[in-house]
């Protein structure tokens, strides 16, 4: 009997607006379809800029063996349940934690620092306002707040988020690109975020160092995603599809996209189209 030929490989799935719904999450139809593909022999991976202690609980519930890209890229695992291990991490660097520290200090931008799975808020005129907010979208839970940057953690840091308004953030990008990207990847995901990495890190960095150990090629792998921090991972894919509730940002750059939404479970709609049971 010849071998089923399968139209990918491997399938990239962003989390937030994507693989999620607005509760945050995972339909038991998403959960079936990917169980069903997985078992087929296709590699899944769930690229997020989340910290990885916020991705594995969605990992977990899908119950197959599968490989997360956290903090945008920042660090790789690979397990199933509640195993899993780490395969790589790079930590920002002291000039560009400085840096950033420091503009977040001038502009009274509230901060998320992320320092060995722990995440910490800052802000210089103690409004904490924003964390709130970023805890109701993601889960996460603070372990300290603070208004001075010599209490912030100073290693171990995989990502710094700085979040403000949608006019602001935009403004913010526009001034601190050019000073920063030189130094470290910046990406923009939710309206109201702006993220810093190891400079090189993205999602489609780490996703090309798990299919070169998966003796897997781009185009063999889909992937799915909603937002700008998704566009590169989207590229790299031989096919990637959009949300139809992606950003405005995505939207001006991509150009294929879903007829559904992440409400719609448009990721386990589309896998049944290409997958065909």
């Amino acid at each position: 009997m010849p071998l089923l030929k399968l139209p990918f490989r491997a399938i990239a799935l962003d989390l937030d607006g994507t693989l999620l719904n607005s509760q945050g999450v995972v339909s038991a139809f998403t959960i079936d379809t990917l169980r069903r593909i997985s078992n087929l022999g296709v590699k899944i991976i769930v690229a997020s800029g989340r910290m990885s202690a916020r991705i594995i609980p969605h990992a977990s519930a899908l119950d197959i063996q599968m490989n997360i890209v956290a903090y945008n890229g920042a660090e790789t695992l690979e397990g199933q349940a509640e195993t899993w291990s780490i395969l790589s991490s790079q930590p920002i660097s002291p000039s560009t934690r400085d840096a950033v520290f420091s503009l977040c200090k001038v502009h009274s931008v509230f901060l998320n620092v992320y320092s060995n799975g722990k995440l910490f808020g800052y802000n210089p005129n103690k409004n904490f306002r924003y964390a709130k907010i970023y805890s109701a979208q993601s889960g996460a839970e603070y372990d300290q707040f603070t208004d001075r940057i010599e209490d912030l953690p100073q290693d171990g840091i995989f990502k710094l988020l700085a979040i403000e308004s949608q006019a602001n953030r935009d403004k913010l990008w526009a001034a601190w690109n050019p000073k920063l990207s030189k130094h470290c990847s910046i990406a923009k995901s939710n309206p109201e975020y702006i993220e810093f990495m190891g400079l090189g890190v993205t999602k489609a960095a780490a996703l090309k160092i798990l299919l070169h150990n998966f003796n897997i090629e781009a185009d063999e792998m889909l992937a799915f995603g909603d937002a700008e921090n998704d566009f590169e991972m989207l590229s790299l894919a031989g096919v990637g599809i959009g949300m139809a509730n992606a950003s405005p940002g995505l939207k001006r750059t991509f150009t294929r996209f879903s007829q559904w939404t992440n409400e719609e479970e448009a990721v386990a709609k589309e896998l049944n189209k290409i997958f065909q049971p």
